[in-house]
């Protein structure tokens, strides 16, 4: 006779007594979440939206649900500063119906935030475990697909969505999903490492470049990287940690006051690169696009654009931006800028900066506040630096799905990040 609770307190975790069953959620939303990324990107938004309600109603149930109260002032303070410049925002575009959509997502995507984030400091020690293991479990299963994919040259893909690989834009149906796989990545290196098991962390890490590499996602091949290089040194620096991070958080966010007086010019970047592939192309193109936005936040620095404000720049009717050396390269805005702290300049201008600036700041020194040892700090910084790699040049930064990612991340990654300090304590649910 199959063991049904035995199966799922394997995959699950057995459950904590000590705590109110939110682990069971987390370790369901661990699981599941990079394989549903992988079935559809979009999916993740409402994925999400249950995982947070079904966390809500549980606390609503034991009657914990007032403790929402005690959020942190500075958190609230740059939760309403975004929200005005967003209802600003959305009724100075031309499309104001389509901003106004847009300002209900954004006010949707930061209740599920607060919401699930809450919810997480309900998980305790043991279920933080079981849902990094879950975490792990799932992309390791995703991993799979994704490398036999790319070892049999695109053979899943075909038979399973009629995709076919090509040399130019390799495996670019999946970059959504490999861009999750690799956040994914880093939470299972993290599970890897608590457990000491260094030999499966970077075996893991060693896989997933190799697969990042092949699909084509650049961001998320060098990000990789990146992100335990920037881990470590913010672990080194000591003490000043906290200050040097927050002085390199507020240079980039004010890059549009002083970028361009200080000599910044895609031609010039161009002229240095002078080789034209596919990856110099899109550089320099990103580079020319991200040049002109800057010319447009300077022209409404206070206010910006609009929400939405970056698509007025785009489509049939714009001019082709065009490279001496790269030749045509296409419409000036994209879409969207592909970098967030241009584009929330320039749609929600100086006040929504500020807004996010605040939330920024204050989130991290909640996050180191809440690391105790070394491996937490690292592998909880270096996560958080594989997001600003995927905010910084990969996508919108009022993408639904794109915001799904973070507040999946972060609420996984907030009880992770205090085990080293919980030796004595079997909750991670504070007062701070």
């Amino acid at each position: 006779m199959i063991d049904i609770k035995r199966i799922r307190n394997f995959i699950l975790g057995p459950g904590d007594n000590n705590g109110i069953g939110m682990g069971y959620i987390f370790s369901i939303c661990g699981l599941a979440f990079p394989i549903v990324a992988l079935w559809n990107s979009r999916a993740v938004v409402p994925f999400i939206a249950i995982v947070t309600l079904s966390a809500i109603i549980l606390i609503w149930k034991r009657g914990l649900l007032v403790s929402l109260l005690k959020i942190d002032d500075w958190l609230l303070i740059g939760i309403c500063l975004l929200l005005a410049a967003t209802v600003h925002g959305a009724f100075h575009v031309i499309d104001t119906k389509e901003a106004f959509v847009s300002s209900l997502k954004v006010f949707a995507n930061t209740s599920l935030a607060i919401l699930l984030f809450f919810a997480a400091t309900f998980v305790t020690r043991k279920e933080a475990m079981a849902s990094a293991r879950c975490v792990a479990i799932g992309t390791y299963l995703v991993g799979t697909f994704l490398l036999c994919d790319v070892l049999t040259n695109g053979a899943l893909s075909f038979f399973f969505i009629n995709m076919t690989y090509t040399w130019n834009y390799k495996y670019f149906w999946f970059k959504s999903a490999s861009t999750t796989f690799a956040i994914c990545t880093l939470i299972a290196v993290f599970y890897h490492i608590l457990e000491k098991r260094y030999f499966h962390a970077a075996l893991l890490i060693a896989a997933a470049i190799f697969i990042q590499i092949n699909i084509g996602n650049r961001t998320a091949a060098g990000g990789l990287v990146i992100a335990f290089a920037c881990g470590i040194g913010y672990h080194w620096i000591g003490h000043l940690r906290q200050k040097i991070l927050a002085i390199i958080i507020i240079l980039l966010f004010l890059i549009p006051i002083y970028i361009l007086s200080a000599g910044f010019s895609a031609e010039k970047i161009s002229q240095f690169i002078n080789v034209r592939n596919s990856a110099t192309i899109s550089v320099v193109y990103r580079m020319h696009a991200w040049e002109f936005v800057l010319q447009r936040i300077n022209e409404r620095p206070i206010i910006g654009w609009g929400l939405d404000g970056s698509k007025e720049f785009g489509g049939e009717t714009a001019a082709i931006i065009s490279d001496p050396i790269m030749g045509p390269l296409g419409e000036p805005v994209p879409l969207h800028p592909h970098n967030g702290v241009l584009e929330i300049w320039l749609e929600l201008g100086a006040f929504g900066a500020l807004a996010i600036l605040l939330l920024l700041l204050r989130g991290a020194k909640i996050l180191d506040a809440r690391c105790q040892n070394a491996t937490t700090r690292i592998c909880t910084f270096s996560i958080l630096t594989l997001l600003a790699c995927f905010f910084s040049f990969s996508y919108s930064a009022f993408s639904s799905a794109w915001l799904a990612n973070i507040i999946f991340v972060i609420s996984i990654t907030y009880p992770l990040a205090s085990l080293g300090s919980m030796q004595n304590r079997n909750q991670t649910h504070s007062s701070d």
